[in-house]
């Protein structure tokens, strides 16, 4: 077994037991980013900076489709539990260290499950949707996109009764997400149900390498002028 912070790489067995699992997964075009929610992940925590090193490694040129993924929604969700109990959309101190760091290194999707339903919302940034668009994103998108995957069994969450305003869809279903890179431009994601494998929702990401390098909002160094 290994599973330590100081490597972005992690091989850990099922069959034994890991203090630190927060990984760094390199499948083709998607360098994926998996924090273990049940440690910290607060900033100046050990797994904060070992999450920024991976996300500051990633060359985003050879792999263009950054993904972040957490077992607790560390995010938005507008289940029941996270809406009415937490009354915050997600798990307490969930983005509010980890954000700036999606927004810094333009992460494209974040998954989540733990809640067994699905939703998905608009690319987003401090709690304002920054694009405008629905199914299709092109260019610089300005923010992340979070999407709860959690209906793979048990019993299914129910959501509050009034979306959010950063809601685009969600459904209270078991289901699954595919997630396919053509080429390192085009980008699409599927929401399908178990019981039919029809897509029930889906959009597109295009944009080419000179688009990740655009400056948005909190996402660039600060500079000075010197004179």
């Amino acid at each position: 077994m290994l599973a330590r912070f100081d490597s972005c790489y992690f091989i850990c067995h099922t069959s034994v037991s890991c203090n630190s699992v927060s990984l760094q997964v390199h499948v083709q075009m998607f360098p994926m980013k998996i924090t273990d929610t049940e440690h910290d992940w607060r900033e100046g925590s050990e797994q904060y900076r070992f999450i920024e090193h991976c996300l500051a490694s990633a060359d985003r040129q050879k792999q263009p489709w950054l993904i972040f993924a957490a077992h607790r929604v560390l995010c938005y969700s507008s289940d029941k539990k996270y809406s009415f109990i937490e009354g915050s959309f997600e798990e307490p101190m969930g983005r509010e260290s980890l954000q700036k760091l999606w927004q810094k290194y333009k992460v494209d999707i974040a998954f989540y499950g733990h809640v067994h339903n699905y939703e998905r919302t608009c690319p987003i940034y401090q709690n304002i949707c920054v694009n405008k668009e629905k199914s299709h994103f092109s260019g610089t998108v300005n923010g992340t996109i979070h999407v709860v995957v959690g209906g793979a069994g048990r019993h299914l969450s129910h959501f509050a009764e009034v979306p959010p305003i950063w809601n685009l869809y969600r459904d209270y279903d078991f289901g699954f997400v595919k997630l396919t890179a053509f080429n390192h431009s085009y980008l699409l994601l599927e929401y399908k149900k178990s019981r039919d494998g029809k897509v029930y929702d889906s959009f597109t990401i295009s944009r080419d390498y000179r688009n990740v390098l655009v400056c948005v909002h909190d996402g660039c160094e600060a500079t000075t002028l010197a004179f």
